[in-house]
């Protein structure tokens, strides 16, 4: 099943991920620490010492390639090469991140094909182009992650999400039923950007871009 998943967080905060200071590694740390603890390398142990006895250390810890481990945190962390077997584990540790620092964020279940349709719909409705979901994967996020196999990530300034939501909200009830509840939903989201900036004026961060997150 495909999702688009959007996030209120500021692009130059996404870039910052992977030039991270200390503090800000740290926090990341703990953040992929909390959810993905088990799967950080550990020390050998007596056994992994034995070295080339066994093609394997007993020991050694078993290596997802789907699952984040402490290589890939020190990789995204310094912007580092990741290379192709570990890009699927690389955009899990990165949305984890976004989703824990931005400021709000939605999931819709749209396949690759369902969200094209979508779009379509918007455009009988007389939404412009430039309004719809696919336009907000145009612009790359211009991180040091290349996008893994059926992924695809992008990001728009808040003035085009505002954009957005106003040129939605008269032709929600000309879309077909199936898609109204995703315009109804992604619109009360795209709502919340006003107080989004406050909370981050507040806190002394910069004001919420939106970055999407299209996995087919």
């Amino acid at each position: 099943m495909g999702s688009v998943r959007l996030y209120a967080i500021a692009i130059d905060e996404v870039r910052d991920i992977f030039r991270a200071g200390p503090d800000t590694a740290t926090t990341l740390r703990a953040i992929a620490r909390d959810r993905f603890g088990g799967a950080t390398p550990t020390s050998p142990g007596l056994l992994g010492k034995l070295g080339p006895v066994f093609r394997r250390q007993p020991d050694a810890p078993v290596v997802r390639p789907d699952v984040p481990n402490g290589t890939d945190v020190d990789n995204l962390l310094s912007g580092r090469y990741v290379p192709p077997h570990r890009l699927t584990a690389g955009w899990l540790l990165l949305e984890t991140w976004l989703g824990a620092l931005a400021w709000g964020s939605i999931t819709l279940d749209l396949t690759e094909s369902r969200l094209n349709d979508f779009d379509f719909d918007l455009v009988r409705a007389e939404v412009p182009a430039r309004h719809g979901l696919r336009n907000l994967l145009k612009s790359d996020l211009g991180i040091a992650l290349m996008p893994c196999p059926g992924l695809a990530a992008g990001w728009v300034h808040a003035e085009h999400a505002r954009a957005m939501a106003a040129a939605w909200r008269p032709a929600v009830p000309r879309l077909d039923a199936d898609d109204q509840p995703v315009a109804t939903s992604l619109l009360a989201w795209l709502d919340g950007f006003d107080a989004w900036d406050d909370a981050a004026a507040s806190a002394h961060r910069p004001p919420p871009d939106l970055v999407t997150v299209l996995r087919a």
